[in-house]
């Protein structure tokens, strides 16, 4: 279990309790700093306030549990206008959105795709790519995936 899966298992259950989606964790070194990443979202969007009082919250959670044992840094923000889709609650969430994912593998030679979100179900993601029409990926064969921000 790699130290942001570690994390997150430990602060999961807080992020519901105070109302919010936990988004993404990570954990980096950078510059020679270790940095915790967290990544929160609520209905309507997160503000300043909220990233302080999650911040707090996580903050003494990690410190008690002192889990890391390496000074860090801990960073509390929104996800962004790009932001990352883990679960497969935020593929059900952004259906209708445009999105960007890579595989693990090749799908019909192609392992990155850019295209609206046409369905979640059964583990699997619908999504019509630009370049090859629709196309069904399973979830566990995502490696990575993100809302794809159009202006």
């Amino acid at each position: 279990m790699t130290k942001a899966v570690e994390i997150e298992n430990l602060i999961e259950s807080i992020t519901i309790k105070e109302n919010y989606e936990l988004v993404d964790v990570q954990y980096v070194k950078e510059n020679g700093d270790w940095i915790v990443r967290i990544f929160i979202d609520k209905d309507g969007g997160v503000t300043m306030s909220d990233c302080e009082k999650i911040s707090l919250l996580f903050g003494a959670v990690l410190d008690e549990r002192d889990i890391l044992k390496d000074s860090y840094v801990l960073e509390v923000s929104s996800p962004g206008l790009n932001r990352v889709l883990k679960k497969e609650e935020s593929f059900k969430r952004f259906i209708g959105a445009k999105i960007r994912l890579q595989t693990f593998e090749a799908i019909n030679n192609q392992k990155n795709f850019l295209g609206k979100l046409l369905d979640f179900k059964d583990g699997i993601v619908k999504i019509e790519d630009a370049a090859n029409g629709i196309v069904e990926i399973k979830f566990l064969d995502i490696k990575k995936a993100n809302v794809e921000t159009e202006f």
